[in-house]
């Protein structure tokens, strides 16, 4: 090659144009003859697929050669025949395009070279297993296929040829990056069903990094991060290690992490202890915050340390794995802990209140050592936030059960029931505790309650005899026993258990009437209670909020007042509904009397006498239900109204009579005086201590009494006996009945005689 570019130049330093031309053209057909051989050579390797290891070299070597030549080619050009210009113009430009054009197809030759010997190093790199370099090897060879050198390389096939395979190439890498990878980081993870000897479920995570796999795994990783695969994995490993691994550990008491080594490299296993049984005790945050750091610190020896990117400055923390695993994880791992474990541990009494300050301590620790691990970095704060904020989870999770216990209570049964007496009026209580003030006890609350200017009846503020349920005084004694829970407690503590006492009563006035609905309808003695019990709650709230108002903060209107009437109200409305269904039914009963007409034929006689005897029958049922359930002036009061609806409806209905027979009348005064004998039974309650005089109770309680007794007087009397008692309007009848209802009697009893008629000249 040499010795051909040695005839080209003249030994003077001269060249004539003649031989310039004709040695260009002998350059332009020999790299015509390299372009052919390049051609073959591409073709031939990236579609035919034939290995030419050899002729590759030679023309690269060719290559080589022939641009030293065209340099000195040139170089002589620009130092001789330009100066000899004048000479020859048109030749000289001839000259120089041939050149130009000779030296693009040589720019051209020298990039597809390149090409191939980046491809070639390439796959070099991929059989050592030295994926970064393989990936930096790829970037530039893309980058060189992305600079044009030549105005017309979209038209050149062989370029789009070794485009293809430089795709190629990339896919292949990918393929042996994600079959690495599944190599050295292998998952055990056991179905549901599969259990070991001692039936407990082990998840076992492999990372084979024994002898040359350490490196090997490193530089997999290094090789992933510069192919923009690493994320998607390392996203993928802290899906499982959450969801296999990490889940465990918070959900579960029995479960162990530990590590081993084996021939292939490390072992890191949860094993978690009879699994089918759901775990009643919940996990200690020490035991949880140990197997996280210990599976974390294994990760991190043995896999997780491995630098991916360099700190740009000295201060600046470089990127490991464990960073970025952080990133997907460490968020939702942290909320798994507080929400499975820490808040779970936070106590709901002040008496473990020294279990909370450890609890504050460890998380600290827990959350210094994640930070060491560069498992989180410093803008995560959710461990942080729940220590500041532990006081109200506190005071939160307390409330919680406190209103949980309340609605248990509230949706109970309420048919085991208590006495409040009068040596107990205001049932069972817990003793209050030393508040803030230095006063507690009973007797505070009494002298609270009592401390007025002017002295008060001792039977002021007490709760008349009745039965209550166990659970409302259940639910009683745990507001007394919240509020003086409170009256220790911080400000914001305090506020908070305050609001949840009035959360409890506000409950029992929602849910009470909607849940026990159908027993408060169709069960007397239910909507009894249910009224028994809203007149103990409201009784209590009357001083409740009293008797804690210097124990609590100032800030707190401490006061259940506005409760009262509306929990009032709940129970005396369901009771009076109660009231107009049994009145209705008694109604209905009476209605079979078909208003009392020809009393004494067959057929009507039964009919009365059992619509009489089924009020009596309904009457001594509430009578029985009642009598211990409400106190007495309230039975009387509900049982009084009962009767009285019986007694005007039987009393209209015998007033409207057109004629009524001796044999009539005589059997419609049966009927009433079986009415009056059992009214005295239904006043009379049971084991009642005190001179009632039932007589004066019923007269008090049923208004239409006496007009009964007046019927049932008239019904057995003479017109002279008539005339006496109504004494012009003045006696007892002309109390109970008009003048025109007593003559519609008379008329109705009595023959029309001139005594009958004279007797009602005289009623007016």
């Amino acid at each position: 090659m040499a010795s051909f570019v040695a005839e080209v130049l003249t030994t003077t330093g001269q060249l004539e144009t003649q031989e310039a031309s004709s040695k260009i053209q002998q350059l332009n057909k020999k790299i015509d003859g390299l372009k052919l051989q390049v051609y073959d050579v591409t073709v031939n390797k990236y579609t035919n697929i034939q290995s030419k290891l050899n002729s590759t070299e030679q023309l690269v070597s060719d290559v080589q050669a022939t641009k030293q030549e065209m340099n000195e080619v040139s170089d002589r050009i620009e130092k001789q025949i330009k100066s000899q210009l004048h000479m020859s113009t048109v030749e000289f430009e001839t000259l120089t395009g041939n050149l130009e054009d000779i030296t693009c197809l040589l720019v051209v030759l020298e990039k597809l070279v390149n090409l191939q010997n980046g491809l070639e190093a390439m796959e070099t790199s991929i059989q050592a297993h030295d994926y970064s370099r393989a990936a930096d090897t790829l970037d530039r060879v893309r980058s060189l296929l992305a600079q044009k050198v030549f105005g017309h390389e979209d038209e050149l096939s062989i370029l789009s040829t070794i485009q293809q395979e430089c795709s190629i190439k990339k896919e292949r890498l990918n393929m042996e990056l994600n079959d690495k990878w599944k190599e050295l980081i292998v998952w055990d993870v056991p179905s549901e069903k599969v259990k070991n000897e001692t039936g407990s479920k082990v998840v076992r995570l492999k990372i084979n990094t024994a002898s040359e796999n350490g490196d090997l795994l490193r530089r997999t990783v290094l090789g992933m991060s510069k192919m923009k695969i690493l994320e998607s994995k390392v996203r993928d490993f802290g899906e499982k290690l959450f969801q296999h691994m990490i889940q465990l550990v918070t959900v579960r008491s029995k479960c162990e992490v530990s590590g081993s080594e084996t021939e292939t490299g490390v072992i890191l296993s949860v094993e978690v202890l009879d699994s089918d049984e759901a775990d009643v005790v919940p996990v200690v945050p020490h035991q949880v915050f140990l197997s996280l750091e210990k599976l974390l610190s294994f990760l991190n020896q043995h896999f997780l340390h491995i630098i991916v990117t360099e700190g740009s400055s000295e201060n600046e923390v470089p990127e490991t794995l464990m960073s970025i695993l952080g990133g997907f994880i460490a968020d939702k791992s942290l909320e798994q802990v507080v929400k499975q474990c820490l808040v779970r541990a936070i106590p709901s009494s002040h008496k473990d209140l020294q279990e909370l300050d450890n609890i504050v301590l460890l998380t600290n620790e827990f959350h210094k050592k994640l930070m060491e691990l560069h498992f989180i970095n410093k803008d995560n704060t959710i461990l942080q936030d729940f220590v500041q904020n532990v006081n109200t989870l506190f005071a939160n999770k307390k409330c919680q059960e406190i209103l949980e216990r309340a609605h248990k209570l509230v949706t109970t049964e309420v048919h085991n029931t208590i006495t409040v007496s009068q040596d107990r009026p205001l049932g069972k209580l817990p003793p209050l505790w030393e508040g803030k003030d230095g006063s507690g006890g009973k007797k505070a609350r009494r002298d609270e309650v009592t401390s007025a200017q002017a002295p008060l009846s001792v039977n002021t503020f007490r709760l008349p005899t009745c039965q209550i349920s166990a659970s409302i005084q259940e639910l009683v004694t745990l507001a007394y026993e919240t509020l003086q829970e409170a009256s220790v407690s911080s400000a914001q503590c305090a506020i908070q258990l305050f609001c949840a006492v009035r959360g409890m009563f506000e409950l029992y006035c929602s849910v009470f009437p909607i849940y026990h609905r159908r027993s408060l309808q169709t069960l007397p003695q239910f909507s009894a209670l249910h009224y028994t019990n809203s007149m103990y709650i409201a009784h209590h709230l009357m001083t409740l909020g009293h008797q804690f108002s210097r124990k609590l903060p100032s800030t707190i209107n401490s006061t259940f007042v506005d409760l009262v009437p509306k929990i009032r109200r709940a129970g005396s409305d369901s009771f009076v509904q109660q009231l107009k269904k049994q009145k209705s039914q008694m109604s209905e009963y009476l209605s079979a009397a078909n208003g009392f007409m020809s009393v004494s034929e067959p057929g009507t006689q039964a009919a009365s006498e059992r619509a009489v005897k089924q009020v009596l029958h309904q009457l001594q049922h509430l009578h029985n239900i009642w009598q211990t359930v409400l106190p007495p002036t309230n039975y009387r009061k509900a049982i009084g109204g009962l009767l009285n609806g019986v007694v005007v409806e039987i009393t209209d209905s015998v007033v409207a009579l057109e004629d009524v027979s001796s044999t009539d009348a005589a059997h419609i005064s049966s009927l009433i005086t079986s009415i009056v004998v059992r009214a005295d039974q239904l006043f009379t309650i049971d084991g009642e201590t005190s001179n009632i005089s039932v007589a004066v109770e019923i007269h008090r309680n049923v208004s239409k009494w006496q007009r009964l007794k007046e019927l049932d007087m008239v019904l057995n009397a003479s017109l002279t006996d008539i005339a006496n008692r109504w004494a012009e309007g003045k006696g007892p009848l002309g109390v109970a009945f008009s003048a025109n209802e007593l003559k519609q009697l008379i008329r109705a009893l009595f023959q029309n005689t001139e005594r009958r008629a004279a007797l009602l000249a005289k009623i007016k």
